[in-house]
């Protein structure tokens, strides 16, 4: 009875046993199809308009990487949610471990291999499919011109390399919300410019007044008509480096706004004799060669405000600028500037070592000695030169 017993609790034991590994067998099948559904939509979204793709994962690489964060950086991946605690170490190792989208693309082929990749998959699934409200549509070049044109601006505007379109769906809350407030009401379109690492919220949560320096003129979100005087409020910052746009961006929001008297202040030019810019007591406008046009808006209800377009002014991509350095005549030279430019420090104790040499060999006696005696062969050896 006792063999017959211990048979009996072997075979239980192996049973419980085949159970344990079937039910792990069940959640490593279920985490792979899950990945190969992730891997699925990941394909879909970087082959429709992998330019888009990439500008949205450069916004929120800029904005992970940024020492403001707390406020940059929503929303945050979940996964990356530590006991309530953001968990910014992971989350950045993660980040600098994935390759180029175009080298992704290639890895989402190999199924077997996609457990390996897994974090990198379930991140870039979060930023550019879960967070899918607005898309990111890239505008053709030729098509550059009439976008530049809605805001009526006087001057011409510095073209952007990139625009990308801003697009809710039809249903979504904030477009319903749009059509409500925009009804009765005239809309018109004005240049916004902020920080890069700003981008990423401002997408996902739109314009608000709390990412904007509070200035003299009143708490709002501050619109031009002119991207000139816009520009210069877009700071520029570094995106990702493995970037096919440019690792250094500085992006330029084209907005629409609702004609709301109560929500928008109408900001009067200061006068600058000599510049063709003067002020008009009776409007808030600015007069250009006889034409009027107002100078800055700040909206206080940020209702009021849509982001429509992307103005995107992106550095020469690495590969670009190899190509074109080495086509130069002056490749070399502008290869070794561009080496001093990249290795500043190095490049800086190199210069001060050099001064000190120069200092020390100056001042010392033997080889001002062996100097003089240079120089008089010199002389000699030209003297000879002349009979």
């Amino acid at each position: 009875m006792e063999r017959e017993h211990e048979v009996l609790s072997e075979t239980g034991t192996n049973c419980n046993i085949a159970s344990v590994s079937e039910t792990m067998s069940d959640i490593n099948q279920t985490k792979l199809d899950t990945l190969e559904k992730k891997a699925v939509h990941l394909r879909l979204v970087l082959e429709k308009d992998f330019k888009a793709a990439d500008l949205k994962w450069s916004l929120f690489v800029a904005a992970a990487f940024s020492f403001r964060y707390e406020s940059c950086l929503r929303p945050f991946p979940p996964a990356f949610m530590k006991s309530g605690i953001k968990d910014m170490d992971e989350l950045l190792s993660v980040i600098t471990d994935v390759p180029a989208l175009d080298l992704v693309l290639q890895q989402l082929d190999n199924l077997e291999a996609l457990p390996n990749i897994s974090d990198i998959i379930d991140l870039l699934f979060y930023v550019l499919v879960r967070l899918k409200e607005p898309t990111l549509k890239t505008v053709p070049t030729d098509v550059h011109e009439q976008i530049l044109a809605m805001a009526n601006t006087m001057t011409t505007p510095s073209k952007p390399q990139h625009i990308f379109q801003v697009i809710s769906s039809n249903k979504s809350t904030v477009e319903l919300k749009w059509k409500e407030l925009s009804k009765n009401h005239n809309v018109f379109y004005a240049y916004h410019g902020n920080r890069l690492e700003n981008f990423y919220t401002i997408l996902n949560f739109g314009l608000q007044q709390h990412l904007n320096k509070n200035t003299s003129l009143g708490n709002g979100v501050y619109l031009s008509p002119e991207l000139s005087a816009t520009i210069p409020h877009s700071h520029g910052g570094f995106g990702w480096g493995a970037s096919c746009i440019g690792g250094h961006l500085s992006c330029v929001a084209l907005c629409e706004v609702v004609d709301a008297p109560e929500g928008i202040n109408y900001q009067k030019p200061v006068s600058n004799e000599g510049d063709g810019l003067y002020k008009d007591g009776k409007t808030d406008h600015m007069r250009v060669n006889g034409e009027t046009q107002v100078t800055q808006y700040i909206v206080t209800n940020c209702d009021l405000v849509r982001i429509r377009y992307l103005l995107v002014y992106a550095k020469q991509p690495a590969s670009l600028r190899f190509h074109a350095r080495n086509s130069n005549r002056n490749g070399r030279f502008r290869g070794f500037r561009h080496w001093l430019a990249r290795h500043k420090l190095l490049s800086i104790l190199l210069g001060y070592g050099l001064l000190l040499a120069t200092i020390g060999f100056a001042n010392n006696q033997p080889i001002q000695y062996y100097y003089k005696i240079l120089f008089k062969k010199i002389d000699m050896a030209l003297a000879s030169t002349r009979v």
